[in-house]
């Protein structure tokens, strides 16, 4: 039987650019990918690969641009958090501008830019790979998989952290960041069929130091998101019989927000990738070894 590998890519914002350099690895390794799942950034990157995108010219695209000014966010928690009571208060006075049919809020249309432009306005029917995007019912808390339609529009809503970006209205729900129910969707990755999978984790760790109201509130979140997360994960290492390989790149130390380490974050993805290439082989591609060598396959 022949192994079918599925990549799940979590979210993290900035961090999450490590994925790119995970695939440029995981690529140059000639490891296969069957299945591709992504969750906020995860989806973005991941939406190229599985279109059959040059990855290495994505590469120095994103290495050009200016993504905290294209994307108008900034890399301080305060300053963003002092913007949503802004922008809660003006939508309390004049109604909230996301909730009107045919409606693109300002910070939506800057998303749809930037993933209009990455997956050249291809839509899910034109994929090489099998890809799926995890996003979230804001009105329900239920995940919602999407597999149809433009990918810009998907990859937008998966990517909508609340509060910063508006939800993203979408067959009568509106749709948020799908790190909120399933930051690393091995899941889903299970359910489109792969028997292995290669997790990239780029989550936000437990190790930050605590100074503020504000950051404990933030801690609260990563740590329930953790513990989710990691329930998750033990359900689908039993599912996959031990298949599963999570790995995570250094880059916890880089801000949701903070685009300006675009570079470091590729070079950690591709730098945990290498690192662990043996252990893919030996872990994921076992089976197709051993079918490959009948006179282990005993042993």
């Amino acid at each position: 039987m022949e192994t079918r590998i599925g990549l799940a890519l979590g979210g993290g914002g900035a961090r999450g650019f490590a994925h790119l350099g995970a695939l440029l690895a995981l690529e140059e390794a000639e490891i296969p990918c069957h299945y591709i799942a992504g969750t906020s950034m995860g989806a973005a990157i991941g939406a190229v690969k599985a279109l059959g995108g040059n990855l290495r010219k994505l590469e120095r695209l994103l290495l050009c641009l200016d993504l905290n000014d294209l994307l108008q966010v900034s890399d301080s928690a305060l300053r963003e958090l002092q913007r949503i009571i802004g922008r809660s208060m003006m939508d309390y006075v004049r109604g909230s501008l996301w909730k009107e049919e045919d409606a693109v809020p300002h910070d939506t249309a800057r998303l749809h830019e930037l993933f209009s432009l990455l997956t050249a306005n291809r839509a899910f029917s034109d994929t090489q790979i099998p890809f799926a995007v995890v996003t979230t019912d804001v009105e329900t808390g239920k995940r919602v998989v999407l597999t149809e339609g433009k990918l810009y529009d998907a990859i937008t809503a998966s990517t909508a952290v609340p509060g910063v970006f508006s939800p993203v209205a979408r067959d009568g729900r509106y749709l948020i960041d799908g790190g909120i129910v399933d930051k690393l969707p091995t899941d889903v990755i299970i359910d489109m069929g792969a028997t292995a999978a290669i997790a990239i984790d780029t989550g936000a760790p437990l190790t930050r130091e605590i100074g503020t109201p504000l950051d404990a509130v933030l801690q609260s979140q990563r740590a329930t998101s953790q513990y989710l997360t990691t329930l998750q994960l033990e359900r689908s290492r039993a599912q996959l019989e031990g298949r599963l390989m999570v790995i995570q790149p250094d880059v916890g130390w880089i801000r949701m927000f903070d685009f300006t380490h675009v570079d470091e974050a590729i070079q950690a993805g591709k730098d945990a990738v290498r690192a662990r290439l043996d252990e893919i082989r030996l872990t994921i591609l076992a089976e197709a070894s051993a079918a490959s060598n009948p006179s282990h396959s005993g042993s």
